[in-house]
């Protein structure tokens, strides 16, 4: 029997709780006090307090705990969500405190837009907890619907146009997701990712496993004729390709990146911030569980485990993905002269390498190996945050200067904006891997993993990529301390302070660049817990 929800329950999902009641309470001042700076200062308390209870849930209650299942199984608790819970939380957080370059671009729904961002975040975080498909689509709506009203609060023309764009590539995306989830249930009963209840024993780990034991391959068994295989497995094949589509698309990887560079453009830039982190690292989180699901298993040294960690054909078809996203992503972003566009079609390749990780895990053929190329991927994922949010934040501290994000408007400012033109210096070389960033670390060891899966060509074509992507970020140092634009140097021009906050993210770029250990000890033992 499904144990019933008790105080441990509430207590582990108190952060996203609070994130919500944060939210509710910010709506309910929009329409009373309509006081911006009580929206503000609530929001930012708000994540705060919401930071600080998840680091006492990680240090004291997952400390020594492997990962368990509550409210009646629908959601978990343990070291991994609350790792990617840190992710969307520091996103929001940093999200929040850029949003005062801003405010004369937001328009003057600004309660909305601190409420609507809460609430985002507080899917999010739900939807990397999540346990079961239906609970994670409505987590997954419940950061989508947010999101798209936030890229239509700025002013102009074009938020308005991407907000639309989003809005309905988002839906697509989500009837694919929703579609396939259906598909599995009307064959099998359920809808429970995973399961340490005897009671629940079907779940999409039974299934991977039937499906590996059966030898039926993905995708390249949906061309054998359906008299020689299981028409059920088919369709169940059929339905994980959907799920995939639906995932892909919050990842931003070939063929599903076309919304990107237009939301990223049109929407506020620290929307843009958001949705390169946190959005990202959502649609990371639950297709990481999915994956892992195929380890919720009674023996896992059982060695006829080994087939079903060695999955050679799905793993190819993610292998072609990735580089097909690495190519498109750099060598379209050499073109761009527009620096948000420029990181829009960046983050295209870069989710290019994070399927590297994805890769190197079905291609495991031990328990151990799985463990250890989870935990890189998923460092990797770490360092990404911090690179992008340093990037982002001191991009539009500069920015506030400037007219736009042309890459002419940006001449010059090395030597005026010092600080925060530093910052995004040392962003860009973190962003192409070059020493002693943590940029280079966490990708010097996730090539490593897929090197040791048997995909060295597949790393070749990523070192290919990092030489392409180098000459559009350097673009960006080359622009701002070598190239000289007059207007630049308008005595009466404002010049901007580097907040504390990038330079908190600044050293962190760096410290965990030179001395990862805590990093990656912290994603082995998220991983581990689960696995094991």
């Amino acid at each position: 029997m499904l144990s019933p929800i008790n105080i441990e329950d509430i207590i582990n999902i108190l952060p996203e709780l609070i994130i919500l009641f944060t939210g509710s309470i910010i709506l309910i001042n929009g329409v009373t006090s309509r006081s911006n700076k009580i929206s503000y200062y609530t929001a930012i308390s708000g994540t705060f307090i919401g930071i600080i209870t998840k680091l006492i849930l990680i240090f004291v209650l997952y400390e020594n705990m492997n990962y368990e299942s509550i409210f009646m199984g629908t959601l978990v608790a343990g070291s991994l969500e609350s790792l990617f819970s840190l992710i969307f939380l520091i996103a929001l957080f940093v999200c929040l405190n850029m949003t005062k370059y801003y405010q004369a671009q937001i328009t003057s729904f600004k309660s909305e837009f601190y409420g609507l961002l809460m609430y985002s975040t507080a899917g999010m975080m739900l939807l990397a907890r999540s346990n079961e498909m239906i609970t994670a689509y409505v987590s997954l709506e419940l950061a989508t619907l947010p999101l798209i009203a936030l890229v239509a609060l700025g002013k102009g023309k074009l938020s308005k146009e991407s907000g639309l764009k989003y809005l309905v590539l988002s839906a697509v995306s989500t009837s694919f997701f929703l579609l396939g989830v259906v598909y599995i249930y009307a064959l099998t009963g359920t809808t429970f990712i995973s399961s340490e209840n005897p009671e629940i024993s079907i779940h999409y780990g039974t299934i991977f496993q039937s499906i590996s034991h059966a030898h039926v391959n993905f995708p390249s068994d949906l061309f054998v004729s359906v008299s020689s295989l299981s028409i059920s497995n088919i369709i169940i094949l059929i339905s994980v390709i959907f799920i995939f589509i639906g995932l892909l698309f919050k990842l931003g990887v070939f063929p599903f990146h076309y919304w990107i560079p237009d939301v990223y453009e049109g929407a506020p830039t620290p929307i843009t911030m958001f949705l390169s982190v946190a959005s990202k690292s959502a649609g990371i989180a639950i297709l990481l569980r999915i994956v892992l699901s195929i380890f919720d298993i009674a023996d896992v040294s059982d060695p006829s485990w080994h087939s079903v960690l060695n999955w050679p054909d799905i793993s190819l078809s993610i292998a072609v993905l990735s580089v097909f996203s690495m190519f498109v992503g750099n060598i379209l972003a050499i073109k761009q002269n527009n620096l948000k566009r420029m990181l829009a079609y960046s983050s295209i390749a870069q989710a290019g390498y994070i399927l590297i990780g994805f890769v190197a895990i079905l291609s495991s053929t031990q328990i151990n190996d799985a463990v250890y190329n989870s935990s890189v991927m998923v460092a990797y994922i770490f360092g990404y945050m911090f690179t992008n949010l340093a990037a982002f934040y001191s991009m539009g501290a500069i920015k506030q200067n400037l007219d736009s994000y042309n890459f002419n408007e940006f001449k010059g400012f090395g030597r005026i904006d010092i600080w925060n033109s530093f910052v995004l210096s040392v962003s860009m070389l973190s962003l192409i891997g070059i020493p002693p960033t943590l940029g280079f670390i966490t990708k010097l060891f996730l090539f490593s993993s897929g090197i040791n899966s048997g995909f060295t060509w597949l790393v070749i074509f990523g070192l290919i990529n990092t030489v392409i992507s180098a000459y559009y970020y350097l673009r960006i140092i080359k622009v701002l301390y070598l190239e000289k634009n007059e207007s630049s140097f308008n005595a009466q021009l404002q010049v901007i302070k580097v907040s504390k906050l990038a330079i908190l993210l600044l050293i962190s770029i760096i410290i965990f660049g030179v001395y990862p250990d805590p990093i990656f000890d912290f994603c082995y033992d998220a991983i581990n817990s689960v696995i094991n």
